[in-house]
C-alpha cells in the first residue's frame, strides 16, 4: 500500500491513509516468550482477528547495568518488529521508559536507585539523563520501523499511565520531546484512565 498518512485521530475515528480504520490490538511482549515461539503465537494472534500487535520495550532488560545494552536473543525488538511486518500485522509500540507492565519497578532498572536522590519518573537530572542515554540506544533501532519508513509501527506511546501517578508537570513534554527529537514521527498516544487523563495527557 502506498505510505503518504499514517494513523490520524482527527474524526470520531481512526483513519489510516485517510480510510476509516479499526485497531483490533492485542499484547505479546517479546521479551516475555522465547524467540522460538514469537511466530507461533502472532500468528495465533492474527488467526483471533487480531490486526494490531501491542508491545512494551523493558528498559531493565535492556540495559541491565549502566551503560551496558542488550538487544539480542529474547531482547531482539527489532527482530521482533520484522516479523511483525512479515506477519501482516501493525505495531503500537510502548517504550517507556516506565512500562508498568506488572513488571519490577515497572520495568525501571534498579540501578537507578543507587542515586540516593533519584526521583523516578520525574525530570530530575539523574533520571532525565539516564532515560536520554537509554532513548539514544533503543530509538535508533525503533524510527526504521515507523509506518512512514515502510514499516509496520503505527503508533507510539508517551510513557505508561503517568496520570496516575503525575509528580511533575514537566515529565510528560519531556518524554514527549525526547521521542520527537529522535526521529519518531508517527501518532503519539498515552494510555490513561478517565480521569488520569486530565494529568497524564500532553499537547498534541
Amino acid at each position: 500500500m502506498k505510505r503518504a498518512e499514517g494513523l490520524r485521530a482527527n474524526s470520531l475515528q481512526f483513519t489510516l491513509e485517510k480510510n476509516p480504520f479499526r485497531i483490533l490490538g492485542g499484547s505479546v511482549h517479546y521479551f516475555r516468550v522465547p524467540r522460538a515461539y514469537w511466530e507461533d503465537r502472532l500468528l495465533k494472534m492474527k488467526a483471533c482477528g487480531i490486526n494490531t500487535l501491542t508491545t512494551y520495550v523493558p528498559w531493565n532488560l535492556h540495559e541491565p547495568e549502566q551503560g551496558v545494552f542488550d538487544f539480542e536473543d529474547e531482547l531482539d525488538l527489532e527482530a521482533y518488529l520484522r516479523l511483525a511486518a512479515s506477519l501482516g500485522l501493525w505495531v503500537i509500540l510502548r517504550p517507556g521508559p516506565y512500562i508498568c507492565a506488572e513488571w519490577d519497578l515497572g520495568g525501571l532498572p534498579c540501578w537507578l536507585l543507587r542515586d540516593q536522590n533519584m526521583k523516578l519518573r520525574t525530570t530530575y537530572s539523574g533520571f532525565t539523563d539516564a532515560v536520554n542515554s537509554f532513548f539514544d540506544k533503543v530509538i535508533k533501532k525503533i524510527t526504521p520501523y515507523q509506518y512512514s519508513q515502510g514499516g509496520p509501527i503505527i503508533a507510539v506511546q508517551v510513557e505508561n499511565e503517568y496520570g496516575s501517578y503525575a509528580k511533575d508537570d514537566k515529565y510528560m513534554p519531556f518524554i514527549q520531546q525526547a521521542l520527537v527529537s529522535r526521529g519518531i514521527t508517527e501518532l503519539l498516544l498515552t494510555s490513561d484512565n478517565k480521569d488520569g487523563l486530565k494529568l497524564g495527557g500532553v499537547k498534541g
